[in-house]
């Protein structure tokens, strides 16, 4: 690898070198490198390097890249060209537009801009259009065969011109839903919903409980083109409105007065009476109002004492007088408990004094005198 007198010399092993396909050689320390071209690699560049599998897009333009000995080649989609598919193709050089048209060139196509009255794809036809045979709205084309004019209608529109109104109410099943009514217009139709239905085809339920239309906190329930209310206890009517009066009934007893209040009401009783709705008599004769063991009979409001003998008054309370009138014919009468005594004066006895004792019965006369009787005393005839 060297030479010289000292061996400074490094011997150049490139002659004689083995590097193929236009490889450079490059000499090292007893030994050399080959530097390939692009399209070669290996030592001594005999390997064909692939370059559709190190360059993904070495061709352009969905081109297909194929590998060869040495390079490799793009297979280009119409309307491009070049060595990586980069060109494109001027289709105007070709094409074959009308005179006084403007081509326009295109990928793999071109375009033709036909001046005013003419029309087609190479603006070869006059321009049917521009009559404006077609109806408003619709799309005018020429036919390219035999150059008359071809309108496309927009919906709810037919004829050769466009200018027929279709009747969509007329043509198969109703389109409203729920028995709407159809109506034509031009170039459409409207739905005409019955109650409780919606829309542009009357396809959707209305929602009547929306509103609110019940009151007094009652539940809403919607129903097909109506609604109903449930109501809270103590309402009634079609949306609650009213307050059941639960007086009407007459649920007081007794003569007791009805309040009516929000589902309920509430007796004033009477003196005499109570309870909810007053159906419970009061036993004034709890407190024991009767003296003097008098009976106490309960009454509706009220009580009746019944005196035993000797008394008198609303609660047997008075010690009768059985001194009134004078039972006593000749005494004093003296008042009892439930009855009297009489007090004889001199002279009378029995239980009113009504007897006048006989002095004469004790013959106290002598010697056969006649015995006279006088009151409390007796006289004798000799």
């Amino acid at each position: 690898g060297f030479e010289g007198p000292t061996c400074e010399a490094n011997v150049d092993d490139c002659p004689g070198h083995e590097c193929l396909h236009g490889g450079t050689c490059v000499d090292g320390v007893n030994s050399y490198n080959c530097r390939c071209p692009p399209e070669w690699t290996g030592q001594f560049c005999a390997e064909d390097v692939d370059e559709c599998r190190l360059q993904p897009n070495a061709c352009h333009n969905g081109g297909t890249c194929f590998n060869t000995r040495g390079g490799h080649v793009c297979v280009c989609v119409n309307g491009w060209t070049g060595a990586s598919c980069s060109q494109n193709i001027d289709d105007c050089a070709t094409a074959a537009c009308a005179p006084g048209a403007t081509c326009h060139d295109r990928v793999a196509s071109f375009y033709c801009a036909c001046p005013v009255g003419k029309t087609g794809l190479l603006c070869h036809l006059d321009d049917a259009c521009v009559s404006n045979p077609c109806h408003e709205d619709a799309i005018c084309d020429t036919n390219p065969v035999n150059g008359r004019a071809i309108c496309t209608c927009p919906p709810g529109f037919t004829g050769a011109a466009c200018d027929q109104d279709v009747d969509e109410c007329s043509i198969g099943a109703n389109p409203c839903e729920h028995f709407g009514r159809c109506v034509n217009t031009a170039g459409s139709f409207s739905c005409r919903c019955g109650r409780g239905y919606a829309g542009p085809r009357c396809e959707s339920d209305v929602n009547e409980c929306l509103s609110g239309p019940c009151q007094n906190q009652a539940t809403c329930l919607d129903r097909i083109g109506r609604f109903s209310c449930i109501c809270m206890a103590g309402f009634s009517g079609p949306l609650c409105e009213l307050e059941v009066d639960e007086c009407q009934s007459g649920p007081c007893a007794n003569g007791g007065r009805c309040h009516d209040l929000v589902n309920g009401f509430s007796c004033s009783c009477p003196p005499g009476f109570s309870g909810p709705t007053c159906q419970t008599d009061l036993d004034e004769c709890a407190s024991t109002p009767c003296r003097n063991g008098a009976k106490c009979l309960d009454r509706p409001n009220g009580f009746e004492c019944r005196c035993a003998e000797g008394f008198e008054g609303p609660l047997c309370e008075r010690d009768v007088d059985d001194c009134q009138p004078d039972p006593c014919h000749h005494g004093t009468c003296l008042d009892a408990v439930g009855g009297f005594s009489c007090a004889c004066a001199p002279g009378f006895t029995g239980t009113r004094c009504q007897l006048q004792l006989d002095e004469c019965q004790s013959q106290p006369c002598r010697h056969g005198g006649k015995c006279i009787d006088r009151v409390d005393a007796y006289q004798c005839l000799c």
